[in-house]
């Protein structure tokens, strides 16, 4: 078939196998990713709409090109034995799952997605279910708490499920799985040993194991890098695009990467023993470019409290339209497979259909005879709206599928119309941030408790548990004059429950200890508002401290050096890559005030200070 054209702002023209376009690309699963935004970032870069469609074509483009780097090396004799003659397909799988890796992305792309999870593990489930093989259920077991991101377990439940035609086998499913969700096989197989008192086809068969497992060993070693080119806690085809297209919708001036040059330079070498992926020392500047390019992204425009503030927003019209649609048998009703696609899903909600007077006139009997006996005869109203004569309730459907941005925007406009989550709409409603980064924040606070002492570690830490306290007893993140009355309650529950003999000493001391830091903070922050002349309505958002999402294990790459004797040595002993700081584990947060009305910088820069200031007498008087 003859490859049809995409034209790309970033590569030129991205060709694609017309079978693929008509039997993929065209399909709603994956048209509905036109209407998926790809970053937040819009808050911050008003051109910075582009979405998880384009996305999605520029990662199956690059991963084309990363495959043909390596292919050849396939047909080695070694290789050839172990993928067994496979080659083709396990390109096709590749290429499959880097075309639908998003597939499974709900509205407003990773704002949306813990909302996957439930404590019934429904996600994790389907994967396992879709994918059938014992050992791709053994290997995700193992991750404990390591779980793959919800957006990836769905996108290979999407994928499956949707396209059945390109899963003939098992083993199709299982890479095209490995490769969304970035999980290596894990071979675990021990060589059979020799002893002294086996005879000669003993030995025999002994050998022949060894050679089975060296062979199966190579395969899932082969296997392995297909998978981390794709996905990988190092450098792969999606990370990449993301850098590139984000930089160039944004306008963000960082480092070019050179991705032909980078992605030529990947080579399947023999490395500690096992192949792996690594590069020829042609690579090696765009390595560091591409680490550079993707921290700075990270550190300055998603750690924005512009973009924080803007995604706090919708996590919580999220949560409070899950809340409004579930129900004691389906407590997912919106953020689910059946909503995500063409099979669809019918929220519904009881609402009261006659206004109040109404309900009381049928009580008092001034409805018509014939009125009574068609409601009583289940004839009074359509057959889709009945009701029962004790409740006056009826149920209104909102049939949902292809969820996409709008989709939820509709709902959002529709039941959320107060609170922090309509203020995505409403901006001149939004507050404002005390401080735009966490370089601000150090600055603020260094001068007066020093960074990295027990002062602003206490700080951090008391702040995370008001924010907790926030979101699990007001469904926000925000410190306002309703917090007293809820500690009020909680402290009077605790003496009842101590008085009751429900809880021991060391348990009540607790819960009174966490009472008063709360109240004490609370207090601060409400005292300062007064001298200021702001509302004392504070929305808090807490950020991990910025460090490299490249592992340690970046400086483990092996480059190829052809002209040195050894030929392989790993990256961190040639050049100084970006590494995370590992010698603070604290966090920081921001704080978002409403001022009354329109404030200059002077008057800024006195709240800011003063606010600090109080936050920090706060520490010393605890």
């Amino acid at each position: 078939m003859f490859d049809k054209q995409f034209k790309d702002p970033i590569y030129g023209y991205i060709e694609i196998d017309s079978k693929l376009v008509s039997e993929v690309i065209d399909t709603p699963a994956f048209q509905r990713l036109k209407d998926i935004r790809q970053t937040s970032y819009t808050p911050l870069y008003p051109a910075a709409y582009h979405n998880r469609y384009i996305h999605s074509l520029g990662v199956y483009h690059l991963g084309r090109i990363a495959f043909g780097a390596i292919k050849s090396q396939f047909e080695d004799e070694d290789k050839s034995i172990a993928i067994n003659g496979q080659l083709s397909k396990i390109q096709n799988i590749f290429e499959l799952a880097c075309l639908l890796h998003d597939v499974g992305h709900a509205p407003f792309s990773h704002t949306g997605e813990a909302f996957y999870l439930d404590k019934q593990e429904t996600l994790y489930r389907m994967l396992k279910e879709c994918v059938n093989e014992d050992k791709f259920t053994i290997d995700f077991n193992a991750l404990g708490a390591k779980k793959p991101a919800p957006h990836e377990c769905m996108s290979c439940i999407v994928g499956i499920k949707t396209f059945p035609d390109y899963f003939k086998e098992s083993f199709e499913r299982e890479l095209f799985a490995r490769c969304i969700i970035g999980m290596p096989i894990q071979f675990t197989a021990k060589d059979p040993e020799y002893n002294g008192e086996m005879n000669s086809e003993e030995k025999q068969e002994v050998t022949k194991q060894r050679d089975d497992n060296k062979v199966k060993r190579q395969e899932s070693e082969l296997l392995n890098c297909v998978i981390s080119l794709l996905n990988s806690s190092i450098i792969d085809v999606d990370r990449l695009d993301y850098i590139i297209r984000d930089a160039e919708t944004i306008g963000f001036q960082s480092i070019k990467v050179d991705y032909l040059r980078l992605l030529r330079g990947l080579r399947i070498v023999s490395y500690n023993g096992r192949f792996c992926i690594g590069y020829h020392k042609s690579a090696v500047s765009v390595i560091e470019s591409a680490v550079y390019a993707h921290d700075a992204e990270k550190k300055w425009v998603q750690g924005h409290p512009a973009i924080l503030y803007e995604m706090e927003a919708l996590k919580n019209a999220m949560g409070e339209l899950t809340n409004i649609f579930s129900t004691k048998h389906d407590s997912n009703p919106l953020f689910c497979y059946e909503a995500l696609t063409e099979e669809g899903k019918t929220l519904s909600m009881p609402v009261q259909l006659f206004a109040d007077q109404a309900t009381q006139m049928k009580k008092e009997d001034l409805w018509s005879a014939e009125a009574l006996s068609l409601l009583q005869d289940g004839k009074l109203f359509a057959k889709d709206h009945q009701i029962t004569d004790a409740d006056f309730m009826i149920t209104r459907n909102y049939p949902v599928s292809l969820l996409a941005d709008e989709d939820f925007l509709f709902l959002l406009k529709y039941f959320c119309k107060e609170g922090l989550g309509y203020e995505y709409f409403a901006r001149n409603r939004r507050r404002q941030a005390m401080w735009k980064s966490e370089a601000e924040f150090r600055a603020l606070f260094q001068q007066r408790i020093g960074d990295d002492t027990e002062n602003i570690k206490t700080l951090e830490r008391d702040f995370e548990g008001l924010v907790d306290y926030c979101q699990d007893k007001m469904g926000v993140p925000i410190v306002s004059e309703a917090i007293f009355d809820i500690l009020d309650k909680e402290k009077s529950d605790a003496n009842s429950a101590r008085d009751n003999k429900e809880i021991d000493g060391g348990s009540y001391d607790d819960i009174i200890n966490g009472i008063k830091s709360k109240r004490h903070w609370a207090r601060i922050l409400c005292e300062s508002t007064k001298k200021l002349d702001i509302k004392f309505e504070f929305l808090i958002i807490f950020q991990k401290k910025f460090n490299s999402s490249f592992k340690e294990t970046l400086g483990d790459i092996p480059i190829l050096f052809p002209n040195i004797e050894h030929g392989v040595v790993p990256l961190k002993t040639v050049v100084d890559v970006l590494k995370a700081s590992a010698d603070r584990k604290s966090n920081f947060f921001h704080l978002f005030y409403t001022p009354n009305g329109v404030i200059n910088a002077e008057k800024k820069r006195q709240i800011v200070n003063q606010i600090a200031q109080a936050l920090v007498a706060g520490i010393n008087y605890k």
